[in-house]
């Protein structure tokens, strides 16, 4: 069963442009949306030549309410980390820049004081504020404790540190976790180091990192008391958070573990697969010391039915979301009731339904078919991403695909569906792509296609007192 779960988820140039703002259709009284168009393919870019087809892959969103996004641009060919507010737009790194130099950039998020993170190269990760730029990680750098990295898959917090697993070469290990600021790089665990439950990491993988500067990791082990667990470290003694071979909460006893997420108080998530239960999984909150199931196989969903995947494959579909309240956000087939799956916001005490397979979509006279592309706030709310019931409703292949936003299925609020107008062109798709989407207390930040074309559009989400047309 190794690794199961886990597998199964798995410069400043300004411009002054104006950029349209556009209303989007209300299909429901409880519908106000906005939309501004932050860049489109075809578009002048501020570099000079144009976003070209095939850009933005990755789209975040701060505070203030700055996107920012990849892009590739041309003549002369080259990519790009960009952003804009609707008004201006500047280019922040460019992989045809001299100094520093970079062959391409990619994959951007932007901290809340404007400071963006970006991928270099394929291998490296680097912070700017448009004005200095500081190498975070790069290919070959010294590892602390000996031996150089080859980082892998880069983890951000809101304070533009970041985690990142790594190759170490040239050493007595050769794997492990580490984090950087830019001033320090701080060793979370290196395979040549033993774990707290004995023997040897065999794996280190799946991290997530908070603004403490705290990871949290899937480990596989050999040699010692469990082969699977989930720590949590800062650079000194790692606590073990959930572990295989121990008890779970309800009763049962851990297996195997997948992506984990971790929140600003050190509390991680994780699903668990579990042994000596009628339970075969659940998903379980902890902080090294307690320990809480969230949801579990078998266990009954708040509207009707049983968390249960009759097929026997995936009852619990990860990657799962924590915020800082401690609430985790899955989504869950269903089976024994009139829904066949749902989207779920539990704490271990009180579990909330936000939308249910086969229920009415608000904004829509069609009913969800299933969901994907979670983001979840601290105030509860949650965006996500699905997909409507072909033939109920009007619905058809080119209006089936939906964003809502709500902290539960009675306050839901489309975002934008395919079918809809924006800025005189028909929404044909969202694109299959790193980042689809993000989002603030104000709005959502997402990347849509229209037909050969693709577009970044922030839309807010008006307030009762706020007219659509203003």
């Amino acid at each position: 069963m190794k690794r199961m779960l886990l597998y199964l988820f798995v410069l400043a140039v300004l411009t002054s442009i104006a950029l349209p703002t556009v209303p989007l259709p209300v299909t429901s009284a409880q519908t106000k949306v906005r939309h501004t168009i932050i860049a489109a393919t075809g578009a002048a870019a501020p570099t000079g030549g144009n976003y070209l087809p095939g850009s933005f892959a990755n789209v975040r969103l701060n505070a203030q309410h700055e996107v920012v996004f990849d892009a590739s641009v041309g003549p002369p060919f080259t990519t790009g980390v960009f952003v804009g507010d609707g008004k201006t737009t500047a280019a922040v790194a460019l992989g045809n820049n001299p100094d520093p130099a970079f062959g391409a950039v990619n994959n951007p998020f932007i901290t809340s004081n404007g400071d963006v993170v970006f991928d270099a190269n394929f291998s490296d990760t680097w912070r700017t504020d448009g004005k200095i730029f500081v190498p975070l990680v790069r290919d070959g750098d010294a590892a602390p404790g000996g031996g150089t990295v080859t980082p892998l898959r880069p983890v951000w917090n809101g304070h533009g540190a970041i985690a990142y697993g790594a190759i170490i070469n040239n050493s007595t290990a050769t794997q492990g976790i580490f984090t950087s600021d830019g001033t320090q790089t701080i060793t979370i665990a290196r395979d040549d180091v033993a774990p707290p439950t004995g023997g040897t990491f065999t794996l280190l993988d799946d991290l997530a990192i908070n603004d403490r500067g705290q990871v949290s990791f899937f480990s596989g082990m050999t040699g010692g008391s469990a082969d699977f667990a989930v720590f949590r470290g800062d650079g000194g003694a790692l606590t073990p958070i959930f572990v295989g071979n121990q008890p779970a909460p309800g009763g049962a006893t851990f297996n195997d573990f997948g992506v984990t997420a971790i929140n600003r108080h050190g509390q991680v998530a994780a699903a668990a697969s579990l042994t000596n239960s009628t339970s075969g999984v659940g998903i379980f909150r902890g902080d090294g010391t307690n320990a809480v199931a969230i949801a579990l196989e078998g266990q009954p969903a708040p509207k009707g039915g049983v968390y249960h995947d009759p097929s026997g494959q995936l009852t619990f579909r990860l990657p799962i979301k924590l915020n800082d309240r401690g609430e985790v956000l899955f989504d869950a087939v269903l089976t024994g009731g009139t829904n066949s799956r749902g989207v779920f916001r539990g704490d271990g005490e009180h579990t909330t339904t936000i939308a249910l397979g086969g229920a009415n979509a608000p904004g829509t006279t069609g009913t969800f078919a299933s969901f994907r592309d979670f983001k979840l706030l601290n105030d509860g709310r949650v965006v996500f991403l699905a997909s409507l019931t072909i033939g109920v409703g009007g619905v058809n292949f080119g209006n089936s695909l939906g964003l809502w936003i709500g902290t539960s299925e009675d306050d839901l609020q489309l975002i934008a569906r395919t079918g809809d107008v924006v800025d005189g062109k028909v929404l044909t798709n969202f694109p299959s792509v790193s980042n689809l989407f993000d989002v603030n207390e104000n709005g959502v930040a997402w990347i849509g296609s229209f037909g050969q074309s693709r577009a970044v559009v922030y839309s807010r989400v008006l307030g009762d007192d706020e007219a659509i047309n203003e």
